[in-house]
């Protein structure tokens, strides 16, 4: 991969990062609270005691700071300290996040890290290598989802009636992908497998470029299947993944067709 060294190429992807990470933010302010039961340490806060673990307003508070700092930091006011707080603020607050909610998420790492190469950039360091590490830590999204699957079931995980029954309790009663997985056995085992080479092989993003666009393409498929299904608000990371993986690629071939 070959990533363009101008300004205004660094500026929109950190817009885009920023915005992402806003948004997440923002979204996780709506997580249902559970405030009883086990606490099992998945984060740093799961050290502290549970009753300031369960404690809802320290969330909203911590989340609060991370908005405002990174509207701040996106408009660049105080760049280098709304940077910091930006950081602090969204790991505390997903730590709080990941604590309480029902389902983990790989998200709010894969933000945590972009966020801390931001913030790294804001000081000028990671310059030479900054698009690459930035790579590696969106793919991860998947590579970890995707080895996580094989770490835990083995190649029994895609069997098509997990993702049945995951579809039956989780999905949307009026998706009609859906309904045509939930019809068909075969449907729902090849999706699986489909999905499963697709996370686990998420580094040939990095590969020649027609590997990377027959990724970029399943990749699209799987997204719009999430949202269509089970609407978990995944786009905005796939914006990223083009930005980074596929515009390089057409603003390359602009630049032939002109010159």
């Amino acid at each position: 991969m070959k990533w363009p060294s101008s300004e205004k190429y660094f500026n929109y992807f950190r817009l885009l990062i920023l915005a992402s990470a806003f948004f997440l933010g923002f979204d996780q302010l709506f997580i249902k609270w559970r405030s009883l039961g086990e606490i099992k340490i998945v984060s740093l806060v799961g050290f502290l005691p549970e009753s300031f673990i369960a404690n809802h307003l320290v969330f909203e508070g911590i989340t609060w700071i991370f908005l405002l700092a990174t509207a701040l930091w996106f408009f660049r006011l105080m760049p280098r300290a709304t940077s910091i707080i930006s950081v602090i603020s969204f790991i505390l607050s997903t730590s709080w996040y990941l604590q309480n909610e029902p389902f983990g998420d790989h998200r709010q790492s894969v933000f945590s890290f972009l966020l801390i190469l931001l913030c790294l950039r804001e000081f000028a360091l990671v310059k030479n290598y900054f698009y690459r590490t930035a790579g590696f830590i969106i793919i991860s999204f998947y590579l970890l989802a995707g080895w996580e699957k094989v770490f835990y079931s083995g190649l029994n995980w895609p069997n098509g009636t997990s993702l049945q029954i995951f579809i039956h309790y989780m999905g949307y009663q009026s998706s009609h992908l859906g309904q045509l997985v939930l019809a068909h056995h075969s449907l729902a085992m090849a999706l699986q497998w489909i999905i499963l080479i697709m996370e686990c092989g998420a580094f040939f993003l990095f590969g020649p470029k027609l590997l990377r666009w027959i990724w970029l393409a399943a990749l699209l498929g799987f997204h719009i299947g999430i949202e269509e299904i089970f609407a978990y608000r995944y786009f905005l990371h796939f914006i990223l993944v083009l930005y980074l993986f596929a515009l390089p690629d057409v603003m390359e071939l602009r630049h032939a067709r002109k010159t």
